[in-house]
């Protein structure tokens, strides 16, 4: 491949690829931190409603961290589920829909955890591995005979060497770092087979839409697939993905390689060096098998539903029906382009659709009465009664009302010294106690009982807060003529 090729492909994936696109995304550590500790045993189901409770659970924290994701558990999963990270299925049962890992978010999580594992330590293991891998690819390989069988003797010769050695006593017994190392070998191996199913799954899913397509389109192929359906021969199953998968599935399911690799493990966990393991990998070799069991069967169901599902689609006729739809639809489609040419996409036309069926709101939507929101949590504090003061109810009034008898009072006594006053007079002979309600108050005494003359006064007052202030008035006077009640 050139290198202009394999840069097209890349620049592809880094636009297509939901693994990709995870990992340079702004909250991309943040969505593998909160997703990946509910999906550690691979491609298990999750009901929907205890992953958006899990997620809102683990938020708090991360915002306290200094991440900015201020919407709710919910919100994130249905983004993440949009994106391609999650994939959102109907329960098996008719029960709440689930949610599980998409091949992304699989990958995305092995990239990740790979980075933070020492690659050094693992590397007499796996060179091991690779060795003993190409040893039988090159003798189940090789089509000579002679050189097949000094290849086995080889072999037989390896092993009775080692029997010799067991049976003289003289023999190396692995523990320690080294079989340390081997346990981490094993599950990291392992780790790749979630995301392996997660592919299968979403290549039979993707090959199942193919074959509706094509059994729908005038192709030469569509003939070819219906006659293989009608004649009940399983096409997914059949598949390049379909055999892979059949084959692993047939294995891992097979009881005496199952109980084979249990009796193993058991006799592993049972060894001294097993006992220094960390709780966590006990428990994880101990289901390795198990989980792949149960994520295997996940998968075998979901491309035998796919099968039984296209072939009630082929012998029940309905591709029929969908075929005269899409028939219908590309011909309009045709006359629509006929018609843009003379007819513009805003014209108006006299014809009145009516609107069939009812609208369809999402059940997350709804918000459920929770009798609880009205009851009260506080508790009631109590006082203990005293007795009225005059004095106190005097003081309370006069923070809320203007006091007319004191300024009243104030005005009769500026008028028996002085005969007639003004609303500036009579304040700088007697100050305001209630600050700019005492000025406010002799206004409206003036309006009822003064009258007005040409001019003007300013007059000054002390705020509740100590601070002086004044202000300019027209000027109205008191006189011997003014009217009291």
């Amino acid at each position: 491949m050139s290198v202009l090729a394999e840069m097209h492909r890349l620049d592809r994936l880094s636009r297509d690829d939901p693994a990709w696109s995870l990992l340079r995304s702004e909250h991309g550590p943040a969505v593998i931190a909160l997703l990946a500790p509910h999906f550690d045993t691979g491609t298990r189901r999750l009901p929907a409603p205890e992953l958006f409770a899990a997620v809102e659970a683990d938020l708090p924290a991360v915002r306290e961290a200094g991440f900015d994701m201020p919407r709710s558990g919910q919100a994130y999963c249905t983004e993440w589920i949009r994106h391609g990270y999650l994939v959102r299925r109907p329960a098996p049962t008719g029960g709440e829909e689930t949610v599980e890992p998409a091949e992304g978010l699989l990958s995305a999580i092995g990239f990740t955890t790979g980075l933070g594992a020492g690659a050094g330590a693992v590397t007499a293991s796996r060179l091991t591995t690779l060795s003993a891998q190409i040893r039988a690819l090159a003798r189940d390989s090789d089509p000579g005979a002679e050189s097949r069988l000094r290849a086995l003797h080889a072999e037989r010769a390896e092993i009775d060497r080692q029997i010799a050695a067991v049976e003289s006593g003289d023999y190396p017994v692995l523990g320690g770092a080294q079989a340390h190392e081997r346990v981490e070998e094993i599950l990291s191996l392992a780790a790749e087979v979630p995301s392996d199913f997660a592919r299968v799954r979403a290549e039979l899913e993707g090959l199942n839409r193919q074959l509706r397509a094509r059994i729908l389109d005038e192709t030469e192929d569509r003939a070819d697939t219906l006659g293989e359906v009608f004649r009940g021969v399983d096409v997914i199953g059949r598949s390049e993905a379909g055999r892979s998968f059949t084959g692993f599935y047939d294995l891992i399911i097979d009881p005496e390689l199952s109980a084979r690799l249990d009796g193993w493990v058991d006799q592993i966990l049972g060894r001294d060096f097993a006992r220094e393991l960390p709780a966590e990998t006990r428990t994880r070799l101990r289901r390795l098998f198990t989980d792949m069991e149960d994520s295997g069967a996940e998968v075998h169901q979901v491309m035998t539903s796919l099968a039984r599902s296209l072939r009630h689609f082929v012998q029940s006729r309905h591709f029929e029906e969908h075929r005269r739809l899409q028939q219908d639809l590309r011909t309009a489609q045709r006359l629509a382009v006929r018609a843009a040419a003379e007819v513009k996409p805003f014209h108006a036309i006299d014809i009145e659709l009516t609107l069939i069926g009812m609208p369809t709101d999402s059940v997350a939507a709804l918000r459920l009465h929770d009798p609880g929101d009205d009851r009260v949590t506080d508790r009631i504090a109590s006082h203990t009664p005293g007795v009225a003061d005059l004095a106190t109810l005097r003081a309370l009034v006069r923070e809320s009302e203007i006091d007319f008898d004191e300024l009243t009072d104030n005005v009769r006594a500026v008028l028996a010294d002085r005969g007639r006053a003004t609303v500036a007079e009579v304040l700088a002979a007697r100050p305001a106690t209630q600050g700019l309600a005492s000025v406010v108050g002799l206004i409206v005494l003036s309006h009822d009982h003064g009258h007005g003359v040409p001019g003007t006064d300013t007059v000054t007052w002390t705020s509740a807060a100590g601070r002086p202030r004044s202000a300019t008035l027209p000027r109205r006077i008191f006189g011997p003529d003014s009217v009291w009640e």
